[in-house]
């Protein structure tokens, strides 16, 4: 049955060395009911042959026409889903052997405005572990996740197959902030659920997670932001919020007159803030974008 069924898609390219740690963590798991769909984004190394050496009948392995991101390879394994509640698991992660018991027990008998839900973590950098939970609360999700999105798919998130019908799959377009697109969409139809056991474990290396560029970011946020801007404008919050991360993002286009416009939008609630907002667009302004850049991170940290 599709209700004591589970889905797990792992996007992977050039983890031939890792990925098998991934596959067997989803292999040990507790519940046995599920399948695995491992979408190949056209790697050059030998994952293909690692991924393909899994005897296991509820292994599934693709491999894309051409490389297309993580976005479109998640899109292909929702389409090819049996099940209705699909996790994500990226290919140098892996699950505590409880997840998917635990993401079903959840979410499966939440009423349908309940849409998704995640799982506490452990973020992993050599030896040190540190467990995180995100707690939100608010008025309603999709200010929740204006306000302070702390996820993504790769944060121990199980959804509902019927979101994905309603709202549709990832944007593929983007080139940057796919995640954040997404649950922004999402959380306008759907509410969440979520378990503080951190039951995926998110291994960090500067070496295995490649960060977006600050440009890829603006140009993502300048193409979906606009379609939110009706709720962002509501509140003086989220437009201090927007409006300021709007201005200096696009410094690294560069736009400095889509920048300016921002900039002269972005209410302050005291003079100290607005003496930031004016040194951070002025930095960026008059400086070169490395050093402004440098700055401005070493400002806010």
């Amino acid at each position: 049955m599709k209700d004591s069924k589970m889905t797990v898609i792992m996007p992977v390219y050039n983890r031939g060395n890792i990925v098998k740690k991934s596959v067997d963590s989803v292999l040990d798991q507790t519940f046995k009911n599920f399948e695995l769909l491992i979408i190949d984004d056209c790697s050059t190394d030998d994952t293909w042959e690692v991924i393909t050496s899994f005897k296991d009948p509820r292994i599934k392995s693709y491999k894309l026409a051409k490389n297309s991101g993580a976005a479109a390879a998640r899109n292909y394994g929702i389409d090819k889903s049996t099940s209705n509640y699909i996790c994500f698991l990226d290919s140098d992660d892996t699950l505590e052997r409880d997840f998917l018991k635990t993401s079903l027990d959840v979410l499966r008998d939440t009423p349908p405005r309940v849409g998704f839900m995640w799982t506490g973590r452990n973020i992993i950098t050599g030896d040190d572990h540190q467990p995180q939970s995100w707690r939100p609360s608010g008025v309603s999700s999709y200010q929740i996740f204006l306000k302070h999105i702390r996820i993504g798919t790769g944060a121990g998130i199980t959804i509902k197959k019927q979101v994905f019908d309603k709202c549709g799959n990832f944007n593929e377009n983007l080139p940057a902030a796919e995640d954040t697109e997404f649950f922004f969409r999402i959380s306008q139809q759907f509410d969440f659920t979520y378990t503080d056991r951190c039951l995926i474990n998110i291994y960090k290396s500067g070496s295995s997670r490649l960060s977006r560029s600050y440009k890829s970011i603006a140009i993502a946020y300048n193409s979906f932001l606009k379609d939110h801007f009706g709720e962002i404008d509501k509140d003086p919050e989220l437009k201090r919020i927007y409006y300021y991360k709007m201005m200096w993002l696009n410094f690294h286009i560069p736009d400095p007159d889509r920048a300016k416009e921002y900039y002269n939008k972005i209410p302050s609630d005291s003079i100290l803030d607005s003496v930031k907002i004016q040194f951070i667009y002025g930095i960026y302004k008059f400086l070169p974008l490395e050093y402004a850049s440098y700055i401005h991170g070493k400002f806010s940290s």
